[in-house]
């Protein structure tokens, strides 16, 4: 409004109230004929910018054609601004879907691209709650598989000990039975060694009449065979305890005839 108010003060107070007057300063500021060529350069060049909604598009693109094409009908005008639209349009597949909806205007394609950029807006959060969803669940999945690889390692390393306990109790019960065995012969062998120093410490020596020895393992001299035959016996404590007191005699007498 500030350019167009600059040109309607530049203009002779009579021109100000005359209609024609007024359009012809107006486009000879804002639509000279000796610019048509350039507007049309910039009509067909024009292209989505990275920031442009598309309704800011179709405005951009009808303000051109009519600069580009100002004595064309207004229907052509609509026809060359809905072409020059859908080839200023960044996606391929919208481009494709408006042409195939066959729109009858500039209108038409703005309205029809402004849907299918709605419908693919939705379908892109769909797909990414799909992802999200798709990856919370593989998530889950592999803390699951986690778990239960964590719950398995307890029953492992239980069953593992189990198994060295029972090897533990194996080989203990083999070396108690073997000890067990090793004892039983040492007992045996040695009750035996008793009883067989006990029939020895019973039984008299037949050369000394005394207890604890036999006759072969004395240390005195031999007596002479009748006597050792005399005295013989049976090895008993009452024939020993005889013949003890016969030698003790015997030795006593001995002592009395040397005195005389």
């Amino acid at each position: 409004m500030g350019q167009a108010q600059a040109v309607l003060g530049d203009l002779p107070s009579e021109k100000r109230q005359n209609y024609s007057d007024l359009v012809s300063a107006l486009e000879e500021r804002f639509a000279p004929s000796s610019q048509t060529e350039l507007y049309r350069v910039q009509f067909k060049e024009r292209r989505q910018r990275a920031s442009e909604s598309l309704p800011e598009l179709g405005q951009s693109i009808r303000r051109l054609s009519n600069l580009a094409y100002p004595t064309a009908p207004l229907d052509v005008r609509e026809t060359l601004g809905k072409e020059q639209f859908i080839d200023a349009l960044v996606d391929s597949e919208m481009r494709l879907r408006i042409k195939q909806s066959r729109p009858k205007g500039l209108n038409d394609a703005v309205r029809l691209a402004v849907e299918l950029e709605a419908y693919n807006k939705a379908e892109n959060k769909v797909r990414e709650g799909r992802g999200y969803l798709r990856q919370t669940l593989n998530d889950d999945e592999f803390d699951r598989e986690e778990k239960i690889t964590k719950s398995d390692s307890p029953t492992k390393d239980i069953a593992s000990w189990m198994q060295t306990m029972e090897k533990s109790l194996s080989t203990l019960t083999t070396e108690m039975a073997k000890l067990k065995t090793s004892g039983t012969n040492v007992g045996s062998s040695y009750a035996k060694t008793r009883y067989t120093q006990s029939k020895r410490t019973n039984k008299g020596c037949y050369n000394c009449g005394k207890f604890g020895h036999l006759a072969r393992d004395c240390r005195l001299p031999r007596r002479n065979q009748n006597n050792y035959n005399g005295n013989k016996g049976d090895g008993s404590v009452k024939t020993l305890m005889k013949t003890r007191k016969q030698n003790n005699r015997k030795t006593n007498e001995g002592a009395s005839y040397n005195s005389i």
